[in-house]
Parts: C-alpha cells; sequence; structure tokens
C-alpha cells in the first residue's frame, strides 16, 4: 500500500488535512501531531453530535475520536505493523465506523508508541467536513434488552409457549415492524379446569377404544364394520328363505357371548390456549367406522322455586331481580351409538 496514491498524499502535504483548515494539532501537554503523518481519513458516524475530532491517543497506542457528546468510536494498529488505523464504534455493537491513513506504518508506529497519553482539543484536531460522512438512522438504532447491552451482528427474538413477552414481526404502511404483546398469566385454582380425562371400555361390549395422538381417543366396534351394520339394518328389504313345513327344527344355535373387554385411555390436558380433547370415530384402511359420535345441547331448566327477593329503595316493598327469571340450562353431552344396529344377533 506504500506510495499507492503518492499525487494525492502530495497534493495535501502542505495543508492540515485529515484536519480542518485553521486548525493547530497540538495537544494540551504540548505534544504535536508531525505534519503529513495522517493522509486521509473516512469516518462515518451514526447520528454525530457536533464535529467530530481526533480526542486522544493512549499510551497503549488506542486512538480514539469523540463528537461534542464524547468519545464514539477507537482503533488500534494490529500488532504486525500498519500504516491504516481502523476505527469502531464504543457503543457495544463492534460497528466499522471509519479509517485513518498515514503516511507510512513506521511514522505511525513512532507517534503511536510514544508511551504515553495524549488528549487533544476540538479546535486543535477536528477533521474537514470532506472526509466525514455521518450516517443518519431514523428510527431505532440499537436495542438493549434485560440490561445486557447494545447487540452486535444480527438480532433475533425466540418465543415459547411460557413466555411473558411474545414478539411477532409484520407491515404498517410498507414498513417492518416488530411488535411486543405482554401476555397476562393468571393464577387458576386447582380446580378450576379439567387436567385428565379417562376412557374406559369395561364389561362385554363391541365397542373399542384407542389413543391416536396426545388428546386423541379412537371409537370403534370390535368385529362390526359399516357394511355388517347396514346389511343388517335393512335385512327386510331383501329375500329370506323359510321352511314351510309342519316339522319342527330340532337344531338352535347357541347366543353369541361376546368376550369381556377392560381398556382404560389417559390423556392429560395441560394449561395451554390450545387444549382441547378429541374424541373421534374416523375410518381406517379396510375398516368403515360404524359408530356415530354426536353432540347433544343442554336444555333450559326453569327457575320456578326459591326466587331471591330485594328491597326497593326507590319505590318501597320487595322487588325480585331479573337475573333470578333466567333459566339454566342443563349440562351438554356426547351421544355415541351405532345407527341401524338393533342390540341383537348380527
Amino acid at each position: 500500500m506504500e506510495g499507492i496514491f503518492l499525487e494525492f498524499e502530495n497534493e495535501n502535504s502542505l495543508r492540515n488535512y485529515p484536519f480542518a483548515a485553521g486548525c493547530v494539532p497540538v495537544g494540551g501537554d504540548g505534544t504535536e501531531i508531525p505534519s503529513g503523518l495522517f493522509v486521509d481519513a473516512c469516518l462515518y458516524p451514526i447520528n454525530p453530535s457536533g464535529n467530530l475530532f481526533l480526542s486522544s491517543v493512549s499510551k497503549d497506542g488506542v486512538v480514539e475520536v469523540s463528537d461534542s457528546s464524547g468519545a464514539i468510536m477507537s482503533g488500534k494498529v494490529p500488532s504486525g505493523g500498519s500504516r491504516v488505523v481502523e476505527l469502531y464504534s464504543l457503543s457495544g455493537m463492534a460497528r466499522h465506523m471509519g479509517t485513518m491513513v498515514a503516511s507510512s506504518s513506521e511514522a505511525l508506529s513512532e507517534f503511536l508508541m510514544q508511551g504515553k497519553d495524549m488528549e487533544f482539543g476540538s479546535g486543535a484536531t477536528t477533521f474537514a467536513a470532506s472526509c466525514v460522512f455521518p450516517v443518519v438512522i431514523d428510527g431505532i438504532a440499537s436495542l438493549d434488552v434485560g440490561g445486557v447491552g447494545d447487540m452486535s451482528m444480527l438480532v433475533s427474538f425466540a418465543n415459547s409457549m411460557s413466555d411473558e413477552v411474545r414478539v411477532s414481526k409484520g407491515m404498517i404502511d410498507g414498513h417492518d415492524t416488530l411488535r411486543f404483546d405482554v401476555v397476562p398469566k393468571y393464577d387458576l385454582p386447582e380446580l378450576s379446569s379439567i387436567r385428565q380425562i379417562r376412557c374406559v371400555v369395561d364389561g362385554r361390549t363391541p365397542f373399542r377404544i384407542s389413543k391416536l395422538s396426545e388428546n386423541t381417543v379412537l371409537v370403534y366396534l370390535e368385529g362390526i364394520d359399516k357394511e355388517t351394520v347396514c346389511a343388517s339394518a335393512h335385512r327386510e328389504n331383501s329375500y329370506e328363505m323359510a321352511d314351510t313345513c309342519d316339522c319342527t327344527n330340532s337344531e338352535e344355535t347357541d347366543p353369541i357371548v361376546l368376550p369381556y373387554k377392560k381398556q382404560e385411555v389417559v390423556v392429560d390436558i395441560p394449561y395451554r390456549a390450545d387444549s382441547a380433547f378429541y374424541l373421534v370415530s374416523s375410518n381406517m384402511s379396510g375398516y368403515g367406522n360404524p359408530v356415530s359420535i354426536t353432540l347433544q345441547d343442554g336444555v333450559p331448566i326453569p327457575k320456578t322455586s326459591n326466587l331471591k327477593v330485594e328491597p326497593d329503595n326507590t319505590n318501597g316493598g320487595f322487588i325480585v331481580p331479573e337475573s333470578e327469571f333466567i333459566d339454566d340450562v342443563s349440562s351438554k353431552g356426547i351421544v355415541i351409538q351405532v345407527p341401524g344396529l338393533s342390540g341383537g344377533e348380527v
């Protein structure tokens, strides 16, 4: 990189560039920045306040650049030596914010490694306007969550079912937005909701149950499919052979005895927004499920006794509140049946 921009460096050798015209680069302790040491600079601060100037050089060779709010960027020459000082933001985001170029690596190392702290004022080392390119961010410039400091690189949000703050992104008027929703948590009593459902088959019955997933239970019949039930239901529509002889049939068929069966399926219902229990009678491969599951709504129960009477403070006497005339409703139910199955032998 030595001597690549010699013409440019020669043009600026007789002025204070990259410092502004009129500046005398002398520190408070009398330390002077040699003329021609720095030949170029490119600084792009974020939302700066006032002019930028070289504010200090530590005894370890760390260069700091400040504006009217204080130090905003710093940098140090690599251990291997270089004529370039890379400057990074002091906000904690480690963002690259500028570069200062010296005439040579030897001259820069000799100036920075003097073994003492040097400080400069804005009137001595203000950078020329031609090498400062402010970056104006109209919106969120940084984000600090939980006091961890400004984050660098990519920032993302992860949510779980138990988080109190839910973060989502969207689009409003063509602009990307972040939305933060505080999800309240309610302290529910122990007996305020159903926590577990048990499905039981116990007895001589063809009904069977099977757990399909975490909260889904299948109801079906063992050895009886939809085609069998339908054939038995419409048996009167088909021809039937009958013996018209007076002789009696001495052969009697024994009734079919269903085997005893006991099953139990347990479904745990967690505290979640999508908590649900599903009782299904779906078809399976090669099996048409004849079971029908329907919901039965509750019926009104008129309130005809034990009406609550309250004193009428306006007109005197007593009145019956309107809430006492509201009928109760019985509990809803689930009807599990097999349409067409008479209950006899199939």
